[in-house]
């Protein structure tokens, strides 16, 4: 509760600062779930999100996110409210609520390593409360950061992070804890590549990624000193947009999303480590959509410690999905 009165006092002392606007969004969705993957639980589910900033010309802002799910469960129904701040000015800025960690908004991993830090930060799980915070400032073309939960304690669970571009070239530097990581990314070969070096629980390891167009289509290749290695291949066609991709663990990838008659528009995904879905998308205006998807799971494979994700799954979705 303390956050929530701090944030409305943050709230009233902004208002009194020659705020200039008032902005009111958000979204909402009702659908019924059964057995489709992401964690939603099988029946009617509904989901809110309001989000209110108030602003001024001089830079200064702070928004309100505030996030309700009514989910099925076993007992029923239940409520589940969650609550993002963001307060931003000229120079710093305050995240609270589910944040990218510093050491993450900082550092770029190349496909195949372990990366330092999260994109979905919400603490290490020692605190009663469930929220992480993030701070960062900008000069000079810098920008540094630092993250931590919401105790602010600076144990474990915090990260730093320090970003910027010299020369054409960007680079970002991550810790957390005893683990780092130092990446860097510019023009080359007519597209793109990005190197990046890291050590993570002890284990040290160097990729780099090359990003290439090639006519229509654009070709990415990555390789790792830890003989990790991918390649992906995405492009348009006739309307369409497809990309495909394999990696050392013959993880093998493919999607395409394109309108198809009658105004629906279709996306189509497939991936051999995980499963494969479907999906049709209706606008019923420029706010509101209808969507129905279908996903199936794989059967869990053994790994080398005899464990598997379970059995195959599959089910369906129906979602109709309002904006404002």
């Amino acid at each position: 509760m303390k956050h929530v009165l701090l944030t409305t006092s943050a709230l009233v002392a902004l208002s009194g600062a020659a705020m200039a606007d008032v902005t009111w969004s958000g979204s909402a969705s009702l659908g019924y779930n059964d057995g489709h993957l992401g964690g939603t639980a099988d029946g009617i589910n509904s989901d809110i999100d309001l989000d209110v900033t108030l602003s001024n010309a001089g830079g200064y802002s702070a928004t309100v996110s505030a996030n309700i799910d009514n989910a099925a469960s076993d007992d029923g129904y239940s409520l589940i409210v969650g609550e993002d701040i963001d307060i931003v000015t000229p120079v710093a800025s305050i995240h609270y609520g589910e944040v990218v960690e510093a050491s993450d908004s900082a550092y770029s991993s190349v496909d195949g390593m372990e990366g330092v830090g999260s994109d979905e930060f919400t603490g290490d799980g020692d605190s009663d409360i469930n929220a992480a915070v993030l701070i960062t400032a900008s000069a000079g073309g810098m920008t540094v950061g630092y993250s931590d939960d919401a105790t602010m304690s600076g144990g474990d669970a915090a990260s730093f992070g320090i970003s910027g571009s010299v020369g054409g070239v960007s680079f970002g530097i991550g810790s957390k804890g005893e683990d780092w990581g130092i990446s860097a990314s510019g023009s080359a070969f007519g597209g793109n590549i990005s190197i990046a070096s890291e050590e993570v629980g002890g284990e040290a390891e160097t990729g780099v990624s090359v990003t290439v167009p090639l006519g229509d289509a654009s070709v990415t290749v990555s390789a790792t000193d830890g003989d990790d290695w991918g390649a992906s291949v995405s492009t348009s066609l006739a309307g369409a947009t497809i990309s495909a991709g394999t990696d050392d663990d013959e993880d093998n990838q493919f999607s395409l999303a394109t309108e198809i008659a009658g105004g629906f528009n279709l996306a189509v995904d497939f991936d051999t480590s995980d499963g494969s879905a479907v999906g049709l998308t209706y606008s019923l205006s420029d706010s509101a959509s209808l969507s129905v998807s279908y996903f199936e799971d794989l059967p869990g494979q053994a790994d080398e410690d005899d464990a598997d994700d379970g059995p195959q799954t599959s089910g369906t979705e129906a979602k109709i999905s309002f904006t404002f």
